[in-house]
């Protein structure tokens, strides 16, 4: 009996226990949905973007917008650097233009300058009656013989050519002149002073042919070579000052004729030889005017001499 009361009662609790379990599983179901949907709620919103219709764009980095700005300042300060360096490089084209263009006027203005000294020395010493001599070994005498043609140096020779009273090709109308020798001279001299330096040339070349023994013969032979140098005639100056020491040794103006002819060689550019009559001079003229030796000291600067 009880086994069979037992086995009555299986199915009947198997028909009450079965409800039971449906209502647990349902239940179980409705919470897995509930919890479904509230991490839908719950979830991100940058993940909802997945399914968003906008494109994605990422949020911009601090550090790379930094960089970029600091490459985009760089490159301004390039292009301002580029720009600066440019017009530094025009203003020291123009800079070098103009030191070029000054260096060449202190060339001319040194030129200048020598030749307004020289124009000043001769002024000087003709204003005097009296100059330094130049002279040196090194320029032939003339040919021995009394005052005529053979007596003369080139300068000399070649204005023989001249008659006396300037009718040939003259420079000046020397039939003007007064014809007794000190006026004759007195007139060329003047000429000289007043810068007409071929005039004076033709002047004293034929006061130095018509009076070749004058008084004022050693002053007339200084002065022509004078006339030939202030016209950079320098092989016939020397020829005029070298023919003054041969001929007027005691002339007070041999010791700077002397200078004038070391002046005459380097112009013609024998540095060489003008560097050597200077020397000569201190020996051939150990007295010489204090003018004299502050000339040839000049000199041997514009020469270098050693």
């Amino acid at each position: 009996m009880k086994r069979t009361q037992i086995y009555r009662r299986i199915p009947r609790a198997r028909a009450i226990a079965a409800p039971v379990r449906e209502t647990r599983y349902g239940w179980v179901t409705l919470a897995g949905f509930a919890l479904l949907a509230a991490a839908l709620m719950l979830a991100p919103r940058a993940h909802a973007q997945v399914f968003n219709s906008q494109p994605y764009t990422a949020a911009p980095d601090p550090a790379v917008e930094q960089l970029r700005s600091r490459v985009e300042q760089l490159e301004t300060d390039l292009r301002k650097a580029t720009d600066r360096a440019e017009v530094l490089g025009a203003q020291l084209s123009d800079a070098r233009r103009i030191a070029e263009e000054a260096n060449a006027g202190r060339k001319q203005a040194e030129t200048d300058i020598l030749a307004l000294r020289d124009r000043i020395e001769m002024l000087e010493d003709a204003s005097s009656g009296a100059a330094p001599a130049a002279g040196a070994a090194s320029v032939a005498p003339p040919a021995p013989g009394g005052g005529g043609a053979a007596a003369l140096p080139p300068a000399q020779q070649t204005a023989q050519a001249i008659d006396l009273n300037g009718s040939a090709n003259p420079q000046v109308d020397l039939a003007s002149f007064p014809q007794d020798e000190e006026g004759f001279f007195t007139s060329a001299h003047a000429l000289l002073l007043g810068g007409d330096f071929p005039a004076s040339q033709q002047a004293f070349t034929t006061y130095l042919a018509k009076y070749p023994k004058g008084a004022k013969s050693a002053d007339a032979q200084y002065y022509l070579g004078e006339s030939l140098l202030y016209q950079d005639n320098f092989a016939e100056a020397a020829g005029a000052y070298g023919a003054l020491i041969k001929q007027y040794p005691n002339s007070p103006n041999a010791a700077t004729g002397m200078v004038k002819l070391a002046r005459a060689m380097r112009g013609m550019g024998k540095t060489a030889d003008s560097c050597k009559t200077l020397e000569m001079m201190g020996k051939q003229f150990p007295k010489a005017p204090a003018v004299a030796k502050q000339l040839a000291a000049q000199e041997r600067q514009y020469a270098k001499c050693s």
